[in-house]
């Protein structure tokens, strides 16, 4: 009788110690068992040789049954994937040398769509880990909380701060929620928040108490504001039919435009503006009918210049109309239509304008990022030598466009603490050439070389820095950045050695072109800007300095910074008696410091910010004297602290309407003033109260005399109707505070401010006014 054949063993699919122990596998890399044991390698095994192989075996087979198990790849320890080791029995096992050139072609295939499959195991295996790595990312190595601060001066502002675990770090704030809005922790107003929580602290009982007079008079201010601004915006949308100024002076607009804005971020092709400029006075309306996006442009172009034109802003109702009118527009329904280099040009200009009128201020950061992804969906981030060919003028606008995007990007997010959405990895638009705008007229231009001065040279100069300030940026504004110090100082590193490389060659940048060499304001502008990112930097150690020495690198740098960014700024840094100043601090001549004064823009935060570091640093320095003597104040601080005050009513001269920035920094000085004497704390009480009495008659009279001019309606003020009609109350006699159209409103006002807050139960949130509505 014929022996019966032996049945072939399946190839086992468990792993050896599931077999061992009998026990159900998973069949995953490791196993469930495995994992739970924590002891040995997960570890699968080939089949090893315990017959003749049958005659019928096919090549799948014969690999699977060469030679003895060995484990095909160990398992991962401490969340590290191992190392395949070779076997003869393996997957890795060439068919033997008895096969068949068929069943070795059969064989390879096989073993290759196995191999096909281990690595899209191993891959998975490893994407796990890494995500398992990166889950423990800087967040879960720092402990969060949530300080709130509420006061009636100040508002509610809740501060997240992060402090290291182990205690081995300080509290550092690292984003602030004020009503509905986020910030970063570049945002001037988280760090802000901290530094003079103490004050409003100090005085908030007493002014629940004795404040109701200082409280009306604010109220007053900020029903005037809103007058002010409900008759200066025409309303939405607006009808583009308003007429250019005369050619003189939007001659000169466009000047102060070309030389204060477009030095710095490059837009437009200059002799291209020009000549369709030209253009446009030749042919009148019908020019403007044929290419209402150029038209636009010259709006913008004129609004923007109209910033610096003169020491009152004489211009901004009008300016105001023209922005309104450029937003209109490019609000219309249309995307196709749109996406081309004029409409880009027009919105960067938009932006721009934009953020020094106010309109969308605190949207710039919204705004960029939309205008960015626009900028994708036509190309701009690839560049054009990747693109169909084009001319050297088309390539170098499109190279020009998108850094000045970047740019925007990267000053948005420092402005308002938001993430940077944007790397090196997303484009790869190369910077622009070094050409001067006349140059890109030829049909084959050669770019100047790096040494020589052209139109390009200061954007330039700041695509150089661009790595070392991105880095920065998402150091600082990144969600998973854990912010250790020993970071903060490589960076402010790099940026240093950066900036000083491209120091000296800009100290010896000379030109033959349109451009001879670097004005004051443009080399003021460049170290403004590394300034603020120095700043930035150091900043959030700036209160844990004042308690531990390791941080005094940090609070060195900021006030260095500071005091700096403030000179090229707003004033001086000599020497001034600590008394109220009566004149300005700056140069009225100087379109940087008139823009600073004038426009709500990026350098305006920067002045802002930079006085209120250094006005605390000189109240921290005041605390920290323990002397039995007069305590001694650094001059260049006392003189900050006199300027800022002199600029920030200056400031409400030229038009603002906000009055915080100037109550913010009057109560501080107050307040350092009652140090300064060693004051009790009910006499310094009494002086801040009397001091907020102070800015309100001073800010009421100035606001006043603005409203009373778009109320009488001004000959340049009345190039749009009034968005709010004024109130139908003649003219009274209520002293100061009376003109026509606002007499019932601030009626209504006293009455609900007289004898607050426990008869009428007031709430500065119903006038929708803190200290920081940044």
């Amino acid at each position: 009788m014929a022996e019966p054949a032996k049945r072939r063993r399946r190839p086992a699919v468990a792993c050896v110690l599931c077999r061992k122990r009998k026990i159900k596998c998973n069949r995953n890399f490791p196993c469930n068992n495995c994992i739970r044991s924590r002891t040995g390698d997960c570890v699968y095994e080939s089949r090893p040789v315990d017959a003749p192989e049958p005659a019928h075996a096919t090549p799948a087979t014969a690999t699977l049954t060469t030679g003895s198990w060995k484990p095909i790849l160990p398992s991962p320890r401490h969340g590290q994937v191992g190392t395949a080791r070779p076997s003869s029995g393996s997957l890795h096992a060439s068919p033997t040398s008895t096969q068949s050139p068929t069943d070795a072609g059969h064989s390879h295939e096989d073993e290759a769509t196995r191999l096909r499959l281990r690595i899209r195991e191993l891959e998975d295996q490893l994407s796990r880990v890494s995500m398992e790595g990166s889950s423990a990312s800087p967040l879960t190595t720092v402990s969060s909380s949530i300080e709130t601060s509420s006061s009636q001066l100040g508002g509610v502002f809740h501060v997240q701060c992060e402090t290291p675990m182990g205690n081995e770090g300080p509290v550092i704030a690292r984003s602030m929620m004020h009503k509905t809005r986020l910030f970063g922790q570049t945002h001037w107003c988280v760090t802000g928040v901290l530094l003079i929580r103490d004050i409003f602290e100090t005085i908030d009982e007493q002014l629940q108490e004795r404040g109701a007079g200082a409280w009306a008079g604010i109220a007053r201010c900020k029903v005037l504001a809103r007058f002010i601004k409900a008759r200066r915006c025409p309303p939405w949308p607006v009808v583009r039919t308003s007429p250019l100024p005369e050619k003189a002076l939007a001659d000169k607009l466009v000047e102060n435009y070309l030389v204060n804005t477009e030095s710095i971020y490059r837009v437009l092709h200059i002799p291209t503006f020009r000549e369709q400029y030209a253009a446009l006075w030749t042919s009148g309306a019908a020019a403007a009918a044929a290419d209402p996006v150029f038209a636009v442009q010259t709006k913008l172009v004129l609004a923007l210049g109209a910033v610096t034109n003169d020491s009152t802003f004489s211009l901004r109702p009008r300016a105001l109309q023209w922005v309104y009118e450029a937003q209109t527009w490019l609000a219309e329904p249309k995307f196709k239509s749109r996406l081309d280099v004029p409409t880009m040009q027009a919105s960067i200009l938009l932006l721009f304008a934009q953020e020094r009128f106010g309109v969308t201020a605190d949207a710039m950061w919204t705004g960029v990022g939309a205008l960015v992804r626009r900028a994708m969906f036509m190309g701009l981030h690839r560049d054009p030598a990747r693109l169909p060919d084009r001319t050297v003028l088309a390539c170098e606008m499109h190279r020009r466009l998108w850094n000045t995007l970047c740019e925007l990007s990267l000053q948005s997010s420092l402005g308002s603490g938001g993430p940077v959405f944007l790397s090196l990895s997303d484009f790869d638009t190369r910077p622009p050439g070094n050409f001067d705008d006349a140059q890109l007229l030829d049909p084959a231009p050669v770019p100047r070389p790096p040494h020589e001065c052209t139109q390009m040279t200061v954007a330039l100069a700041l695509r150089e820095t661009f790595s070392q300030r991105l880095d920065a940026l998402r150091f600082l504004n990144d969600v998973s950045s854990g912010g250790s110090y020993e970071e903060t100082l490589r960076l402010d590193a790099a940026l240093r050695a950066s900036y000083k490389a491209l120091g000296r060659r800009l100290q010896a940048c000379r030109g033959r072109g349109a451009k001879p060499v670097l004005t004051s304001v443009e080399l003021r502008i460049l170290d403004i800007i590394l300034y603020r990112y120095l700043t930035a930097l150091h900043v959030p150690y700036f209160v844990a300095a004042m308690q531990e020495a390791r941080y005094a690198y940090s609070r060195v740098v900021t006030v260095d910074c500071s005091l700096k960014v403030w000179a090229s700024l707003a004033g001086t840094t000599a020497a001034a008696p600590l008394q109220a100043a009566q004149s300005p601090p700056f140069e009225a001549e100087d379109g940087l410091r008139r823009q600073v004064t004038r426009g709500m823009s990026f350098f305006m935060v920067a002045a802002m910010h930079s006085a209120l570091l250094i006005v605390m640093e000189l109240r921290a320095q005041l605390k920290e004297s323990d002397g039995l003597g007069p305590k001694m104040l650094r001059p260049d601080l006392v003189a900050v602290l006199e300027q800022s005050q002199a600029w920030s009513l200056e400031v409400i001269a030229a038009g603002h309407t906000n009055i915080k920035g100037y109550l913010l920094l009057r109560i501080i000085a107050v307040h350092i003033d009652g140090l300064s004497r060693n004051l009790s704390q009910e006499l310094q009480v009494e002086n801040l109260l009397a001091a907020a009495t102070e800015v309100s008659e001073t800010c009421g009279r100035l606001l006043t005399d603005m409203a009373e001019k778009l109320a009488g309606g001004g000959q340049h003020d009345r190039v749009m109707e009034p968005a709010v009609a004024p109130m139908p109350t003649p003219p009274g006699t209520s002293g100061e505070w009376a003109f026509t159209g606002l007499d019932d409103l601030l009626a209504s006002t006293e009455a609900k401010t007289e004898g607050w807050p426990a008869n009428y139960g007031y709430s500065m949130d119903e006038f929708e006014w803190t200290m920081f509505d940044c």
